[in-house]
């Protein structure tokens, strides 16, 4: 009986250790805003609904001084508002051997630029990577850029 109780703690902790670190990753690479309907690089117009939820991505490395930012003069608020932005890391298997292994991790992660529409109209969205000196990161499945213009229709 004894054994059995040990046998079953041996394999209860590494089981409740494994669900923790999951959460955790999960966390960490779902962010902590809704992100609502994600545009990347290949959707240079966008078409939303007023009181749409809808965020425009960016891949960047904030390890390799990538700053993603909303240019100013911002988007037509009377069009489209703010709604937040975030920078959420990239957190696999691969991330975390290479944080036990070499110490740092090392693939980047995604911008998240979110807007809420708000009535009809166009407005254009300008994102440039504002770190001095930096050629820039990758928009999500894109090319090297350090500015990029969406536009979007509100219908």
């Amino acid at each position: 009986m004894t054994r059995r109780r040990i046998l079953l703690a041996l394999t209860a902790v590494p089981a409740v250790a494994i669900t923790v670190g999951a959460v955790a990753v999960h966390r960490m690479t779902t962010g902590r805003l809704d992100h609502g309907t994600v545009f990347g690089a290949t959707s240079d117009r966008l078409t939303v609904k007023p009181g749409e939820l809808f965020s425009i991505e960016v891949f960047g490395y904030q390890g390799a001084r990538d700053a993603w930012a909303v240019s100013d003069p911002g988007p037509d608020p009377t069009v489209v508002r703010a709604f937040g932005d975030e920078y959420v890391d990239n957190v696999g298997i691969e991330d975390l051997a290479a944080h036990v292994f070499v110490g740092s991790l090392g693939s980047g992660g995604h911008y998240y630029f979110t807007f809420r529409a708000q009535s009809p109209g166009r407005t254009t969205v300008t994102l440039h990577d504002g770190a001095p000196g930096h050629r820039g990161g990758k928009f999500a499945h894109g090319s090297d850029r350090t500015e990029r213009q969406f536009t979007v229709d509100v219908r």
